[in-house]
């Protein structure tokens, strides 16, 4: 083989030479030969072979993460971008549950729908309908949202928009619908008492009958509103404004009526009894046949003392109208309305504008028979007493006639307070709430009415609890029965006891229900051998012939001042001292006590209800309240503490002699 051959072998053997050399030698004619569909694919060849390259060098892990990370924010990204379809489906379904709502009292469902219109959506629900819906203690407070502009955040509150709703009926008691829109709305016989509607929209509101009583109406706006036969006892109406509407018989005793406005308001027999009327704007209304015993129409004093803004009564009809007892500003202030002389006012009314404080006078309802417990208030009234204030002991037969006859005279002769023992919880109830309509301050001793009725009656109420008061009487007759009369005894003897109770009233049966479970807990054998009620001191007849009819009886138990007081008696006239002895409810008196300092006395227990310290106190807070010191709308109830006094016992019932005054 010649050199030429092996050449050419060499070149055959290695194709890229041979490429090599030709391209070399003839470059134009190799890119001209080139296929031009092979430079693309060429391209996506190194872009995948680099990224083949890069994931090598990418670790499991690395890779994991990019790719969460990425998921992530497309996750993000949609939630962002779906936010306003899931805010708008979301106020769709609120307001479809309202709908479907509407005819439930009771609902969850609705309450939860307005909560998520109002706190997440800041939408309202203009014509919701839910006539007697029960949504106490609701809350619709303004909601909050954040806006955006020119590079600042600012923050933007919406009242909720209730406007053209029916309401009627419904129970938003205590509810917080500050600032919210009730415009044109029915709330006929709606319970808002002490709801917060400060602020709120109530324009052109329909709200007669409804309960606002200690609700707050604070800059209100209620105009052309109706509130016709409404209470609003005690409720805060400070700058709420009434313009043009209708407020025929309104209760609104002891509010708070400071520079609200009633232009041209028609407040026919309207009750503004011991109201604050201080800076109010009575302009050309209707007055006639209102009342407002003992309201403030003064000014109010800046630091300086300067007078501000009386109350205006220019142009206003008082026709018929009650100003007895009212404080004036200026008897020109009067003389500005019309009709000022038709109405009915104090002797001295024109000097009623001094500085000086009234006098007030704060009676005392005393039983015609003699009570320890009437003496000690009286006592502890007078000793609380100041030269500005009389105390009148008024003393009345038993009965609920009797005390009504009483109370409405006390209301012509225009007394400031009542302070009694109400006859009956519930045939009292109308007198006094005859009293409480014209403005006497009133407050229940040994008594408390139910809570619900007596806030809008009475300003509050002392009692000592009366179940634990029979209860304690009874575990100390148990303990004296082991001492005195079965003291060796190892057999369970039986002692024969009595009740003489009075619980054909109702305050006095949880005495009877306190004596009877301590007899029936306790380890002595007590045979209960009669019971009897007693009602007046004529029933002392009953319980001397319980006496001759249980000839064995040895205790005898008053459920009452009155039972406890004939009990003794009866034992007394019957002579039987040394053989019956009388324990129960009976109030600390000087002869009380020396009957207990008396060994041969048949009397052994009595049960002090504190009179004196109640009659001190229940005087004090009367003259705070009728001073404006505190509101006659906020109802207090104050437990008293019982104290037992018995023969064991001297030197305790010497010390209640000296705090008495007595020894």
């Amino acid at each position: 083989m010649d050199k030429k051959e092996k050449n050419l072998l060499a070149e055959m053997s290695n194709p890229e030479s041979l490429n090599s050399e030709k391209s070399k030698s003839s470059p134009e004619k190799a890119r001209l030969k080139e296929p031009k569909l092979l430079k693309p694919i060429s391209i996506v060849d190194t872009k995948i072979s680099d990224f083949v390259e890069w994931l090598q060098d990418v670790s499991l892990f690395k890779l994991t993460v990019i790719l969460s990370e990425s998921a992530l924010l497309f996750a993000v990204v949609s939630y962002v971008i779906t936010i306003p379809n899931r805010k708008t489906q979301e106020i769709q379904e609120a307001r479809k549950v309202l709908r479907e709502e509407s005819g439930h009292e009771y609902s969850d469902g609705r309450i939860a729908a307005l909560k998520v219109l109002n706190n997440k959506s800041c939408q309202g629900n203009p014509g919701l309908k839910a006539p007697k819906a029960k949504m106490p203690n609701l809350t619709l407070n303004p909601c909050q949202s954040l806006s955006f502009s020119q590079g600042s955040q600012k923050v933007n509150k919406y009242s909720m928009d209730l406007s053209h709703s029916n309401l009627e009926e419904a129970d938003l008691s205590g509810a917080s619908l500050v600032g919210v829109n009730l415009r044109g709305s029915n709330l006929q016989g709606a319970n808002l008492a002490k709801a917060n509607l400060k602020g709120a929209d109530l324009t052109g509101a329909q709200l007669q009958g409804a309960n606002l009583a200690r609700a707050n109406l604070k800059k209100a706006i209620l105009q052309d509103s109706n509130l016709d036969n409404s209470n609003l006892y005690g409720a805060n109406l400070q700058a709420a404004n009434f313009s043009e509407a209708s407020l025929v018989k309104i209760r609104a005793l002891w509010a708070n009526s400071r520079d609200a406005i009633f232009h041209r308001a028609n407040l026919q027999s309207a009750n503004f009894n011991r109201a604050d009327l201080r800076g109010a704007d009575f302009y050309k209304a209707n007055l006639e046949n209102a009342t407002l015993r003992f309201a403030d129409l003064s000014s109010m004093t800046n630091a300086t003392r300067a007078q501000l803004k009386p109350t205006n009564l220019r142009e206003t009809e008082l026709k018929g109208a009650d100003l007895w007892g009212a404080k004036i500003w200026s008897k020109f202030q009067i003389k500005r309305a019309k009709n000022w002389q038709e109405t009915t006012k104090m002797p001295n009314w024109e000097q009623m504008e001094q500085e000086r404080l009234p006098r007030l006078r704060i009676a005392l309802l005393k039983p015609e028979t003699s009570q320890s417990l009437s003496d000690a208030y009286e006592l502890g009234m007078r000793r609380a007493a100041n030269r500005r204030v009389e105390i009148w002991g008024i003393p009345h037969s038993s009965g609920v006639e009797n005390e009504a006859k009483i109370i409405k005279q006390l209301i012509d002769d225009g007394m400031d307070g009542i302070i009694l023992t109400p006859e009956d919880p519930v045939d009292s109830l109308p007198a006094l709430k005859k009293a409480s309509d014209a403005g006497v301050a009133i407050i229940t001793v040994d008594f408390c009415f139910d809570f619900i009725k007596a806030e809008d009656l009475a300003i509050a109420c002392f009692n000592t609890n009366s179940f634990q008061m029979g209860y304690d009487s009874g575990q100390y007759i148990a303990q004296w029965t082991q001492k005195n009369l079965l003291p060796n005894s190892s057999s369970r003897q039986s002692v024969q006891i009595a009740l003489v109770d009075g619980a054909v009233y109702d305050r006095y049966y949880p005495y009877l229900q306190g004596v009877s479970k301590a007899i029936n807990e306790s380890n002595v054998s007590f045979e209960i051998v009669d019971s009897v009620s007693v009602t007046s001191t004529r029933d002392i007849i009953k319980v001397k012939k319980l006496l001759k009819n249980n000839p064995n009886v040895q205790i005898l138990w008053g459920g009452s001042n009155l039972a406890t007081e004939t009990a003794l008696t009866a034992v007394t006239e019957s002579g039987l001292n040394n053989k019956v002895k009388v324990f129960g409810v009976l109030d600390l008196s000087k002869e009380k006590a020396e009957m207990l300092l008396d060994a041969n006395s048949p009397l052994e227990l009595i049960i002090d209800q504190s009179g004196l310290q109640i009659g001190s106190d229940a005087v004090k807070k009367t003259i705070s309240v009728l001073r404006k010191k505190r509101s006659g709308a906020d109802y207090r109830v104050y437990p008293v503490k019982h104290r037992l006094l018995t023969q064991d016992d001297p030197d305790t019932v010497r010390d209640f002699l000296k705090e008495y005054g007595w020894f």
